[in-house]
């Protein structure tokens, strides 16, 4: 006689789930409700303490509008953002150039949001990051549709430095910046709480940070 197979895994949940009305039902239900609330607080805490750094001219005060509403974007949908003035002005000077401050940014973020420019600071971001392949895996590269039509076919050109690389329309970066970072930040997140479970990432004695393993390469100074 063939085997039942579906009769069987029903005849095994109907013995292992009390009946829907008794309290036994409900302990298990209010049990299995706990266990979700909690594991969504940990994943909202693990992804409000993932930063993003937005990169792309400041140079106008147009240009300084659009990038302090893509950072005010991300933060109202619960991501936290920063623009690299709140550490470097350049009008403030200091005893950090803009390179070593970049740095500090590009290894203490954990994703880095870069918006296709023209300005002189915005070149030197470019020239950091298309140099340093390191930060190719946390940069997602934005550039106007445009554009990138006009140079995708000449394999010279910096931004295909980039692995991410995202075309945009004018009027949509902010939705579309908004998108990708929550793809990528929840993706990040999803890998660290499994790492976590393995015993390993982040929470790890063993883990070693960002910049202690880039020094001990000789890959940054």
């Amino acid at each position: 006689m063939e085997q039942d197979y579906f009769k069987e895994t029903k005849q095994k949940f109907d013995a292992a789930i009390p009946d829907f009305r008794s309290g036994d039902f409900g302990r298990v239900r209010d049990k299995i409700r706990k266990g979700l609330e909690k594991a969504e607080g940990d994943q909202f805490l693990l992804i409000r303490k993932l930063k993003t750094l937005v990169l792309g001219d400041w140079n106008t005060p147009e240009k300084r509008d659009r990038l302090e509403s893509i950072k005010n974007s991300l933060l109202r949908s619960g991501y936290y953002a920063e623009t690299i003035d709140a550490y470097y002005s350049p009008g403030k000077g200091g005893r950090l150039s803009q390179r070593q401050i970049l740095e500090h940014c590009c290894i203490n973020h954990q994703l880095i949001l870069f918006i296709d420019g023209e300005g002189t600071g915005t070149v030197t971001e470019q020239n950091y990051l298309s140099d340093n392949y390191i930060f190719h895996g946390k940069t997602i590269f934005f550039i106007e549709t445009d554009k990138f039509e006009k140079y995708r076919g000449n394999p010279s050109c910096y931004f295909m430095s980039f692995p991410s690389i995202i075309r945009y329309e004018g009027g949509k970066l902010i939705e579309d910046a908004n998108a990708f970072v929550s793809l990528r930040i929840h993706r990040l997140a999803g890998i660290i709480a499994m790492q976590s479970r393995k015993g390993r990432g982040p929470n790890s004695v063993r883990y070693e940070p960002w910049e202690r393993r880039l020094r001990s390469k000789k890959l940054i100074r």
